[in-house]
This record gives C-alpha cells, sequence and structure tokens, in this order.
C-alpha cells in the first residue's frame, strides 16, 4: 500500500457522512463501490478464477463483502457466502 494515505475509523465514518450528506453520493454507492474494488484486487493476485469463500457481518462492511462475492461469481468463481443477515433499513439491506 506503498503512497496510501491512511484515516482512522472515526476519520472515514466522518468522510462518507460528509459525502452522503452533500448528496455527492449515496451509501449504497460507496458499498457497491468497495466491494467491486475488493473483487478486482483478488482478481489482479488470483487471475484465474477460483474458489472463494466470503465472511459478511450485518453491517455496510458486509454489504461490502456482499458486493464483492457477486462481482467474483460473475466473473467465474465458485463463491460461498457465511454471515448475518443485513440489519433491515440498511444500505447492507439494499
Amino acid at each position: 500500500m506503498e503512497g496510501s494515505e491512511i484515516v482512522t475509523v472515526a476519520q472515514m465514518r466522518a468522510i462518507e457522512s460528509a459525502a452522503i450528506g452533500s448528496g455527492v453520493t449515496s451509501g449504497l454507492n460507496l458499498m457497491t463501490r468497495a466491494g467491486r474494488a475488493v473483487a478486482g484486487q483478488i482478481r489482479l493476485r488470483w487471475p484465474r478464477p477460483g474458489r472463494a469463500v466470503v465472511l459478511c457481518g450485518p453491517g455496510a462492511n458486509g454489504g461490502d463483502g456482499f458486493v464483492a462475492a457477486r462481482a467474483l461469481s460473475q466473473a467465474g468463481w465458485r463463491v460461498d457466502v457465511l454471515g448475518a443477515a443485513p440489519r433491515p433499513g440498511s444500505d447492507a439491506a439494499a
């Protein structure tokens, strides 16, 4: 991660909240972009489709995992998803 900027959890929450509050983006859009980015990095590391197990919690990070799992599956990977159901009303539930 050379050259990458690192922020704290609190800073990231503030950044996301400001972006969503300004109307520039939505929580669902951020989640979709994050999940696709994760899947993209996995596919760069392992270019040939294989098998993946994705663990997803009930919050937004779990939603990122569901998006990543779907993207990998669409790319020909065999994917198993293990985790909790998203919290009702959360972006992950969408």
